[in-house]
């Protein structure tokens, strides 16, 4: 079921896409509205299944791993369905999307290296039957956006930003197992509270605010994001691999044209046959096709 959004309603989502975590009072100061308002919509937003809850984006490769992308061609339904059930349940998957096209299944896999890598792919496909995959390498993330702004109205105003940033510098910090516990419960829900939070971990309410600061200063955490249902709003989601010709110059020109085209939802470079990974977010497939011309 489609769910029309008023203007206010566009103003408090692209202030969560901002900072997920930000307090109400903030969102409200920054929407003109109050804070009652503010926690009305966005409870009719989540009745109406447009947010499915939050995430923290968390830098894995401070951390020490890797993320793997398989795209896999499966044509026998019931092993597909099997990998579904075994990627679900597996801890070291990360994300998992099913597709209608030439493949089936995109597995997110996070490992330190390669042969880690290979044990947990392994450990998925074990007995299944593969037409045909494609393994890619994360590198760089070339743009990132949870609502790409071609969907916001008043296109014309500042591009919002999910990225979180900060002044200060300090020195590098090494990372505790109170920090590893937080980033992964915060990695699954973005709206944890600091008492929560501290009831998990054991320590006091005071100590979460210092351990999160310190985190997102150093970059372990990158942003606070809603997990958005595009498709009550109306819009669909297309993945495209891309291979290209190498020019240092075409390359500047691909990647300024990432950054700058409305509708890239995510794009990032990758180690494999393919050297891009692009999920570009259209209302129609003629849309989609005029964005790949």
């Amino acid at each position: 079921e489609l769910v029309s959004l008023d203007a206010k309603d566009w103003r408090i989502l692209r202030e969560i896409i901002h900072n997920f975590r930000q307090p109400l009072s903030l969102i409200a100061k920054t929407c003109l509205l109050s804070r009652q308002s503010v926690e009305y919509r966005l409870k009719m937003m989540h009745d109406h299944n447009i947010l499915r809850g939050s995430r923290t984006v968390i830098n894995i490769q401070k951390i020490g791993f890797k993320s793997y992308h398989i795209f896999m061609e499966v044509h026998i339904p019931s092993q597909e369905q099997e990998i579904i059930t075994r990627a679900q349940r597996a801890p070291f998957v990360n994300a998992l999307i099913v597709y209608s096209g030439k493949y089936n299944l995109e597995i997110s896999i996070m490992a330190k290296n390669e042969q880690e890598f290979m044990n947990y792919y392994h450990e998925l496909i074990e007995s299944m039957r593969m037409r045909d995959d494609q393994i890619l390498v994360l590198l760089q993330t070339v743009c990132s956006e949870v609502l790409p702004s071609a969907y916001f109205p008043q296109r014309k105003e500042k591009k919002a930003t999910s990225t979180i940033t900060s002044n200060k510098t300090t020195s590098e910090k090494k990372i505790t197992l109170h920090d590893i516990q937080i980033l992964h419960t915060l990695s699954r829900d973005a709206s944890q509270t600091n008492l929560s939070l501290a009831h998990e971990l054991g320590v006091s309410k005071d100590t979460i605010p210092y351990h999160i600061k310190q985190l997102e200063q150093q970059k372990y955490i990158l942003s606070y994001r809603p997990v958005v249902n595009y498709a009550s709003l109306g819009l669909m989601i297309n993945s495209v691999l891309i291979k290209l010709n190498y020019t240092s110059e075409g390359i500047k020109r691909f990647e300024h044209y990432l950054k700058n085209q409305g509708s890239i939802l995510w794009a990032t470079k990758t180690l494999g046959y393919y050297d891009y990974i692009i999920y570009v977010i259209t209302q129609n497939l003629p849309e989609f096709h005029h964005v790949i011309n």
